[in-house]
């Protein structure tokens, strides 16, 4: 009989950032200011994730700008995006609640289905900013800095009540910074939009949310600030971990579904193999061989073309969520069964 090695039964999904992660920023000069998706990508690979990030994010749009604009939609469908991040304009979430119903929140409507148009599985975060420097003088409502920052909280706390996604509270740790390390400065001359530091904060905050995670600080660009680096990275670790249910960063928007069944037998003849599927209860389908080729087959055949023990694993989509599964074979063209009938060393 035929022993086959069972190695391992993995479970991942597409929200906790397995790897090879795909994130698309939504936004405008909040998010492309000295290039902060890719200081995210750079501090999570320094964290050791594999992480592709790009934006769509042009100064002064609105996210109903963003909705009428095809470039915006041209990037949707560019690759399978695993997180989705929304930002709005930086006064679009400090005006009165009836605005935002009428004149923001059908736009993100129709761009959260058109992501998930495009991506059914990607988690859908809203990134929250912050108040002016000295707020905005031509409106009562938000002229000082905390009447604008606790309008954005506001207007936020209301999108994510309509739409039930997690809210990444960035405005709430440029307000710590503010309140208790007065020396940090995070705004640019214009005391709207940031300047280095803060996109490194902005960056920093966005891993902490997404991993659950403080970063290991060894991203450290020649930019920033290192006396402030440490401060920065306690603070956006110690907001996010307070509000992470609070803004239901814990929530995911494909609850785990019931495990697929998942088995499978392999039959080898010298270096060739043919595998039996029997797993039942998924969406998609891949087989990786362990020599660098794949198969999405249901009962694929496969031919090695060096002798040695090769690592076969399947892995299943079900309801926006991986399993794997793994075992191990030895093939050789000099024995017909090698798995099953090793060859004894000669003494």
């Amino acid at each position: 009989m035929k022993r086959l090695l069972f190695l391992t039964f993995i479970l991942a999904n597409f929200q906790t950032f397995a790897q090879n992660q795909n994130v698309l920023f939504i936004g405008n000069s909040y998010t492309h200011y000295n290039n902060m998706p890719k200081l995210f990508e750079r501090i999570a690979k320094a964290n050791n994730q594999t992480v592709y990030a790009d934006s769509i994010a042009v100064s002064g749009s609105t996210l109903k700008q963003h909705s009428e604009r095809p470039t915006t939609y041209e990037k949707m469908k560019s690759r399978p995006w695993n997180i989705v991040v929304i930002q709005g304009f930086s006064r679009e979430f400090a005006q009165d609640s009836s605005v935002i119903m009428t004149e923001t929140i059908p736009y993100v409507r129709q761009l959260i289905d058109s992501v998930l148009s495009f991506s059914p599985c990607a988690q859908i975060y809203f990134y929250m900013t912050w108040g002016y420097k000295d707020g905005f003088a031509e409106q009562e409502a938000n002229n000082t800095y905390d009447k604008m920052q606790a309008r954005i909280l506001y207007g936020y706390t209301l999108l994510q009540h309509e739409f039930d996604y997690p809210i990444v509270p960035v405005g709430l740790v440029w307000k710590d910074i503010r309140e208790n390390h007065p020396e940090i400065n995070l705004y640019e001359s214009d005391n709207q939009h940031p300047n280095f530091n803060g996109s490194y904060t902005i960056a920093t905050t966005f891993y902490t949310a997404f991993y659950n995670k403080t970063s290991n600080g060894e991203y450290s660009p020649v930019k920033l600030n290192h006396d402030w680096k440490t401060t920065l990275i306690t603070t956006a670790s110690k907001i996010i971990r307070d509000n992470y249910s609070i803004f239901k960063m814990d929530s995911l928007s494909h609850p785990m579904p019931p495990p697929p069944i998942m088995d499978f037998s392999i039959h080898e003849h010298w270096t060739n193999i043919s595998i039996q599927n029997r797993s039942k209860y998924y969406n998609s389908i891949v087989w990786d061989f362990g020599d660098g080729s794949v198969s999405k087959k249901y009962h694929p055949k496969h031919y090695y073309e060096k002798n040695g023990t090769y690592i076969v694993t399947l892995t299943v989509v079900r309801d926006c969520h991986e399993f794997v599964i793994s075992k191990k074979i030895t093939v050789s063209h000099s024995d017909k069964y090698a798995t099953s009938n090793p060859k004894k060393k000669k003494s």
